[in-house]
């Protein structure tokens, strides 16, 4: 299966954050390397927009080897909508690039609720259970063409799946979550808040592979740590 990571190099909180490096590794890179050790994921690609502003993502991506499609800047639906048009994907996995710690066991699993289910949507946000930063999206390609069509806000266009969920009468909307309410917790890149504690989770890291777990034992460590 594809999976999109989508990236925008003019973050408001956190300007160039998709290449702001946690050790020796950009944000992007880790968020692909983690991808890479999927068992399912076929393919991966970059999705960013056609503004000169996210050059810098694209010529990243090409550099590295890393499929690239760029679309609109506004309407994040629309482009990974031609993004996965362009791979000729019937689904695909969505995937933020704030998100250098997903943990590819979630994205299997999300893909085998897939197989099974031929859902809209395979989630693991509604509800919200896993931290922030292990979020799992699988969006079949012909629901999100249907979604793109009707009358959104800006909001749900920037976001893309919230129209699925204020619609999930509409929508068949499978979920998984973790057994436990991790809601709270934050794995993903936002300010430089996140940034601090990232650092301290890899500096801590023995290996690329640590599960969701095992990584957010780290981050409550180091959360504490800063907050205290």
């Amino acid at each position: 299966m594809l999976a999109v990571i989508q990236a925008r190099f003019t973050s408001k909180r956190l300007p160039g954050k998709a290449l702001r490096l946690l050790g020796e590794k950009n944000l992007l890179e880790r968020t692909i390397n983690r991808l890479k050790q999927s068992e399912k994921i076929s393919a991966i690609m970059v999705a960013t927009s056609v503004e000169e502003t996210d050059d810098p993502i694209a010529e990243y991506a090409q550099e590295i080897g890393t499929k690239i499609y760029r679309g609109d800047l506004e309407d994040v639906g629309n482009r990974l909508l031609t993004g996965a048009k362009s791979m000729g994907s019937d689904s695909f996995v969505r995937i933020s690039g704030d998100s250098p710690f997903i943990d590819w066991r979630l994205v299997d699993q999300a893909i085998d609720l897939h197989n099974i289910s031929e859902a809209d949507l395979v989630s693991n946000i509604f509800p919200r259970t896993y931290p922030k930063g292990q979020s799992v999206e699988i969006i079949k390609t012909a629901s999100l063409a249907k979604l793109c069509k009707s009358e959104r806000t800006k909001e749900e266009k920037e976001h893309v799946t919230p129209y699925f969920y204020k619609n999930y009468n509409k929508f068949c909307i499978v979920s998984f979550t973790s057994g436990h309410n991790h809601s709270k917790s934050n794995h993903c890149i936002d300010d430089q808040t996140d940034i601090e504690t990232a650092q301290k989770v890899v500096e801590d890291l023995t290996g690329d592979d640590l599960s969701w777990q095992e990584l957010e034992v780290l981050f409550s460590i180091h959360r504490k740590k800063l907050e205290g």
